[in-house]
């Protein structure tokens, strides 16, 4: 008898232990690009409402590839983005780094992983003092809608969830601005 209850309670609590965790990374309906080569990966995830970043498996020359769970927001991750930038596109070193920075993405229409860069060279956590020249980009924006110009700084909605900052990514890929826009943003 106590060897069944034993073994029952072994059972359960084995059954618990496996439970996965599955990462919900952004999704889309459109894939930029659906291979990348020669990448290290970063994991962002969340513990208790906190962020966390992964950062082990980052290699110096290689393209970085961010697999961010959709549910975070830019405020979250946004110190996460500055870090990676900063030492991504940082000037002076042995060798320049000429791999870039990615988001993964689920292209729900093909249902596939797909990969977006990440244009900008510099996250700042702060508003210019000159505002009329940000464009201001919120959550309530309509993504298709999204016009930019060559060189105009631009500035996020801290509250932003990342699947919405990831398809305002593929937009200006989509729209052919993302190699001409400022190479900084700001987060408000």
């Amino acid at each position: 008898m106590k060897t069944k209850i034993f073994s029952v309670l072994l059972g359960a609590l084995l059954l618990f232990s496996c439970n996965k965790k599955e990462m919900k990374i952004s999704r889309s309906d459109y894939s930029i690009q659906t291979e990348v080569h020669d990448f290290s990966p970063a994991y962002m995830t969340h513990d208790k409402g906190k962020a966390k970043l992964n950062k082990n498996n980052l290699i110096g020359n290689t393209h970085w590839i961010l697999l961010v769970e959709r549910d975070l927001n830019l405020e979250n991750i946004a110190p996460f983005l500055q870090e990676l930038t900063d030492k991504k596109h940082k000037k002076g070193g042995m060798h320049e780094d000429t791999k870039h920075i990615y988001f993964i993405y689920s292209d729900t229409l093909h249902k596939a992983n797909a990969y977006v860069q990440l244009p900008f060279k510099k996250v700042v956590l702060e508003v210019l003092e000159n505002k009329e020249d940000l464009v201001f980009v919120s959550n309530t924006d309509v993504v298709d809608n999204l016009k930019i110009h060559d060189q105009q700084p631009i500035s996020f909605d801290k509250n932003m969830s990342v699947e919405t900052f990831v398809n305002i990514l593929i937009e200006l890929e989509k729209q052919g601005v993302s190699e001409k826009i400022n190479e900084a943003i700001y987060i408000y």
